[in-house]
C-alpha cells in the first residue's frame, strides 16, 4: 500500500519505519525541515513544510495514496481536523495514530488543567518563577497572560532559528530562553530548575516520548509543583478508525485489515 504519514515527532517517525519495514510504500510529512532531515536519516522518503486543504489533497492525488496515517502531536489540533476533513474529501481511510498518555502518580504536587488560562491562573498561586515546557506554538498566549504580569517566565525550547524568532516575536529576553534539544533525564531537569530557582513547572501531557514523566519525577523529587495541560478531549479517542490499541503492531494490522476490506 502506498500511505501518507503526517508525523514529526520521534513516534510518528517509528510508526512511519515499521510499516516501510512491512513492505509499505511510506511517505513522511513533517512540518519542519528538521523533523524531515530526521526522518531521512532512518531511510524514510518525505515533504515537508505546511499543509493547507489543497497541497494536502494534491500530495494524496498525484501520490495515488492509499490511505492517510495521522501521527501528529496529541495538542496538534488543526492539521488533525484537516488530515480528517481532506481524506473524507478524496474517500480515503484516516488513521490516528496517537502516543499513550503518561502514568502519573496521585500526589499534592501534581495539578491538571485543561486550558492555558486555567494554568496560567493556578501557577501565579503557586509561585513567581514559572518554568514553561510546552512548546513554541503558545508563547504569546502565555507571555500576555494577564495572571501572569508580575511572574518571571522561563521557557525551554527546540535551538533552531525560526522558534528563536518566535521567542524574540512573544517578547521573550535571552535569559529567559533556554534552547535545548531533548530528551531530557530526570537528574538534568532537577539541577536546571535548581539553578533557575524555578516555583513551578508547567507542560503538557507529551507521554513517555515527550519526556513528560522525567519532568514529574525532577518536580516532585525537588519538591516543585507541577501542571500538567492535559490533552485536547477529541484527541483522545481513537487510533485507528478511532479505537485505541496498545500498540505498533496492533495499529498496522488494523490499518492493513481496514484497507483490504
Amino acid at each position: 500500500m502506498r500511505l501518507f504519514v503526517l508525523a514529526g515527532t520521534e513516534d510518528g517517525r517509528e510508526l512511519a519505519l515499521a510499516l516501510q519495514e512491512r513492505g509499505h510504500e511510506v511517505l513522511v510529512s513533517t512540518l519542519t525541515e528538521y523533523g524531515a532531515e530526521l526522518a531521512e536519516c532512518q531511510g524514510l522518503r518525505t515533504c515537508s513544510g505546511a499543509l493547507d486543504q489543497d497541497s494536502l489533497m494534491k500530495i494524496l492525488q498525484e501520490q495515488a495514496i492509499h490511505a492517510l496515517i495521522d501521527a501528529t502531536h496529541p495538542y496538534a489540533q488543526n492539521i488533525r481536523n484537516l488530515a480528517r476533513c481532506v481524506a473524507g474529501e478524496c474517500n480515503l481511510p484516516y488513521f490516528r495514530w496517537e502516543r499513550p498518555s503518561g502514568a502519573y502518580p496521585v500526589h499534592p504536587l501534581l495539578y491538571f488543567t485543561a486550558t492555558i488560562e486555567e494554568a496560567a491562573r493556578l501557577a501565579a498561586r503557586l509561585g513567581k518563577r514559572i518554568f514553561l515546557s510546552t512548546g513554541s506554538k503558545n508563547l504569546r498566549d502565555w507571555m500576555e497572560s494577564p495572571e501572569l504580569k508580575d511572574c518571571q517566565l522561563y521557557v525551554r525550547v527546540l535551538p533552531t532559528s525560526q522558534v528563536l524568532s518566535q521567542c524574540e516575536e512573544a517578547g521573550l529576553k535571552p535569559y529567559q530562553i533556554i534552547a535545548m534539544q531533548g530528551p531530557f533525564s530526570r537528574r538534568f531537569n532537577e539541577g536546571l530548575w535548581e539553578q533557575l530557582n524555578i516555583d513551578v513547572v508547567i507542560t503538557k501531557d507529551s507521554g513517555a516520548v515527550g519526556g513528560t514523566d522525567e519532568k514529574v519525577q525532577a518536580c516532585l523529587q525537588l519538591g516543585i509543583p507541577i501542571i500538567v495541560l492535559e490533552r485536547p478531549k477529541e484527541t483522545q479517542a481513537g487510533m485507528a478508525a478511532e479505537e485505541n490499541t496498545a500498540t505498533i503492531e496492533e495499529f498496522m494490522r488494523k490499518v492493513e485489515e481496514h484497507c483490504e476490506n
